[in-house]
């Protein structure tokens, strides 16, 4: 069994960005500064 919780994120920003651009961010948080705390994953789960 997976141990998982999902996430509903809603922001508002300053500049234009796309839905891959905020995709990239979290996952590059995800890969670097939120290294085992925030995952990101595009798997069904």
């Amino acid at each position: 069994t997976a141990n998982v919780s999902v996430v509903d994120l809603t922001c508002r920003i300053q500049k234009s960005a796309t839905y891959e651009d905020i995709k990239a961010a979290i996952k590059e948080a995800a890969n670097g500064e939120l290294k085992g705390i925030l995952s990101y994953t595009e798997d069904e789960i």
